[in-house]
């Protein structure tokens, strides 16, 4: 790891070289950013201590608090390991706060969390934030509750960022297993909750447990293990829980372990708590002293003939702890396995150590990376990958998105984008240097939907020869200030240059537009995501922006854009989304926008427009500018473009997982399987008469304008100026791709065309 000083210098040095990058607005859809934000009230002087197998992060106030927090975990760091058989490789960090409100500060957590599956993988989970509520047993509790949960955590899912993304592919636990471990093992006296476990059981008689999700989750996860614990001895739930990380799933590891089937072990489960049995069972059941069996070899000599031995196990030695056998004491009374002191059987180990206090080491780790298929609407198929690094507190982020189109000329078609982000303080500031190269070889049926705009027609179906390179370059900085986790508005400066180079006229000099350019954006995010990937909530985006050109006033424009997104629950697994995107680019050079189709579409036919546009050519930069807001299916890509439009989409989405449990789909195809119905309706025109005045450029056909007619004409007609479509479509994954596929019919005026299909990758709105 390097330290925030080392990478941030390497982070600006690479800005000044210009190994940099640039993101316009080419994704919609999934390019739009919102988030919430976290408010800095005060600053933490982070301090550290170490203990034996923890280190423990406090600020000025809770160095009393982490030094008692150190000797409770040490204390029962023997019990959480012996209890899950397992000892973690690497050293746990904490997080203390000194109430409630200080940890609302943290940004822990706000990072993007890596989307897997249909899920969501929490990598807060790598540490622990704990706020000190006034109590010294709730504290204590909660405490070594999380440090369960972490170590089960790292137990079935690995320690490294790499081993937990292979292992959740394969590995779907229900919610009541890890909760329910956690809170068994941070409970001194689980006897005690008896009541409250028959009440919650008894409330859920009729919901699969796989079903159950927060603090019933957890309850009756906990009721579970403690009768494991008491029914089958304590050593079976490590048993338990090593199989399930070797056969990935925790019904068969407590049928195979317990040796009977899953139903008859629910049912003796609930009886145990809502019949009484426990109170039924002699007492000498419980302590039910096993039959010594001789071993002849490695083998029980009385075993009958076909018999197997289910209750001897033999495994590798990884994480064998060694423990010292001492004599039983006679102050240790026969009255079950919960009575029995944890002392008996004593851990061979060092004494309980304390280092001295010493000023936090922020180091970065790896926040992720991501390989994705990008289809760029100028330069089709192309590879995208991301990378992330973030310090443990997530107040440092920094960020590297790239888009490369693997064809000649390689380094002529490419995106880079490298930002720096603080979250630290009050306000929040992100510098960031973007960079977009787009090559063109020449003019043709694949590509003259771009032109179209700028008034550039190859005649003829020939196409026009070109050896012409478009480049912009872009550093802004954006100032954010939350006015509360929800709610945030960004102030971002930037410097722009466009650039056009024609290989072709090597005397000509490079033509430059440098532009100083201001953002204002107003945000709201109140979206929550639950354990299956479902967004739920508001979120919207409405932005202003205005771009100044140093040396030609004609080229300034102005943009204008807001962006609208509800996410409805109906029932059980039915959502309804909905997306409503107005932009308008005003100005002398006013820039354009494209509908039709669906984003990121591998499949993609482009709409033939006939005619021409009157007027002198455009600038090839404009295309740096284009802006491709989102899906209207049912129609080609680019049928119509303009500088405003209005577009809405409605889909009602159903999650299969939502039905079944995660853990009983071994498939991440069915794990993230969707159907979804969908309405889309949009249009784009020029100028200032917008789809509801009679004369606006969508209705309006000027004829004789291609300079050999010499007559000229004007013809007005009434139709609808929205394109609709409707239609259904499929989700999942698929070699870790999220793949859509959609069918859709479109409408234009009165008219239906013949249905239409798009497989297109990545995420909906």
């Amino acid at each position: 790891m390097k330290s925030i000083k080392t990478l941030l210098f390497t982070g600006v040095l690479s800005v000044l070289l210009g190994f940099t990058s640039f993101a316009q607005r080419y994704y919609g859809v999934t390019g739009e950013e919102f988030g919430k934000s976290k408010i800095q009230k005060k600053r933490f002087d982070w301090k550290t201590i170490k203990s034996n197998n923890f280190e423990f992060n406090f600020y000025r106030g809770g160095e009393d608090l982490a030094k008692k927090a150190a000797k409770k975990a040490e204390e029962e760091y023997e019990k959480v390991t012996e209890t899950l058989g397992y000892t973690p490789f690497s050293v746990m960090k904490v997080f203390i706060y000194n109430s409630p409100e200080d940890q609302k500060q943290s940004n822990i957590g706000n990072t993007a969390p890596l989307d897997l599956d249909g899920g969501i993988l929490n990598l807060s989970k790598a540490r622990v934030q704990l706020p000190y509520k006034k109590s010294d047993s709730l504290f204590y509790n909660q405490l070594i509750k999380e440090i369960a949960n972490l170590f089960v955590y790292d137990m079935l899912y690995g320690g490294s960022l790499k081993e937990a993304v292979q292992s959740q592919l394969l590995l779907m636990v229900p919610d009541w297993y890890i909760s329910g471990i956690s809170a068994y093992i941070a409970e001194s006296d689980n006897s005690s909750k008896y009541e409250q476990f028959k009440t919650v059981i008894a409330e859920n008689q009729n919901h699969k447990l796989s079903q159950l999700r927060g603090k019933d989750a957890e309850l009756i996860g906990q009721s579970i293990w403690h009768y494991i614990a008491i029914k089958y001895g304590k050593d079976n739930i490590s048993n338990i829980l090593n199989l399930t990380r070797i056969i990935r799933n925790e019904q068969s590891s407590i049928t195979s372990t317990l040796g009977l089937s899953f139903t008859k072990f629910q049912r003796e489960w609930r009886a145990f708590y809502l019949e009484g049995s426990v109170l039924k069972e002699p007492l000498k059941e419980l302590t039910k002293q096993e039959e010594i069996k001789p071993v002849v070899g490695n083998t029980i000599s009385n075993l009958k003939s076909g018999e197997i031995d289910t209750d001897n196990y033999v495994f590798d030695e990884v994480n064998i702890q060694k423990f010292k056998l001492l004599k039983k004491t006679e102050d240790v009374p026969n009255l079950g396995i919960e009575d029995i002191k944890t002392d008996v059987l004593k851990k061979s180990g060092d004494a309980f150590k304390l280092s001295q206090v010493k000023s936090y080491n922020n180091l970065l780790v790896s926040g992720g990376n991501d390989l994705d298929i990008l289809i760029d609407p100028a330069r089709r198929f192309g590879v995208g990958y991301k990378l992330m690094f973030n310090d443990l507190l997530e107040n440092n982020v920094f960020m590297l998105k790239t888009y490369v189109r693997p064809s000649a000329p390689f380094f002529k078609n490419y995106d880079y984008t490298l930002s720096y982000g603080n979250f630290s303080k009050k306000i929040d500031y992100v510098f960031k240097f973007e960079k977009r190269s787009i090559n063109f070889e020449g003019i043709d049926e694949d590509n003259n939907y771009l032109f179209r705009p700028l008034k550039i027609y190859p005649q003829s179906d020939k196409t026009i020869l070109l050896s012409r390179r478009i480049v912009s370059q872009k550093f802004s900085v954006s100032v954010i200030y939350p006015f509360s986790e929800n709610l945030k508005f960004e102030f971002v400066p930037s410097i722009l240059k466009a650039t056009d180079i024609d290989y072709e006229l090597p005397g000509r000099e490079s033509l430059n537009n440098l532009y100083i350019s201001g953002g204002a954006h107003l945000v709201y995010d109140n979206t929550k995501t639950n354990s299956n990937g479902i967004d739920l909530g508001t979120k919207g985006r409405f932005s202003v922006e205005k771009n100044i050109n140093f040396k030609d006033n004609k080229q300034n424009f102005e943009s204008l854009n807001f962006d609208l997104r509800h996410y409805q629950k109906l029932v059980k697994g039915l959502v309804l989304a909905g997306r409503f995107n107005l932009g308008r680019s005003m100005g002398n050079s006013p820039k354009f926008s494209y509908l039709g189709g669906a984003e990121n579409t591998v499949n993609r036919t482009i709409y033939d427009a006939q005619g021409l546009l009157p007027g002198p050519a455009g600038d090839f930069r404009d295309i740096l500018f284009y802006n491709f807001p989102g899906q209207l299916r049912g129609f080609d890509f680019a049928r119509l473009f303009g500088n405003n439009y209005i577009l809405s989409n409605f889909e009602l989405r159903g999650h299969l997982a939502e039905y079944f449990p995660r853990s009983s789909m071994s498939s991440t195809f069915l794990r993230s399987l969707q159907l979804v119905a969908f309405y889309d309706i949009g249009t784009a025109w020029n100028g200032n008469k917008g789809p509801f005045s009679r004369q606006n450029s969508l209705n309006t056909i000027l004829i004789g304008t291609d300079g050999i007619s010499p007559f000229f004409a004007e013809v007005t007609n009434f139709k609808n100026p929205f394109l609709m479509g409707t239609g259904l479509g499929l989700r999942t994954t698929i070699l870790g791709l999220f793949v859509k596929a959609d069918y859709a019919v479109g409408k234009e005026d009165k008219a239906f065309s013949k249905p239409k299909l798009y497989i297109s990758i990545g995420k909906d709105f």
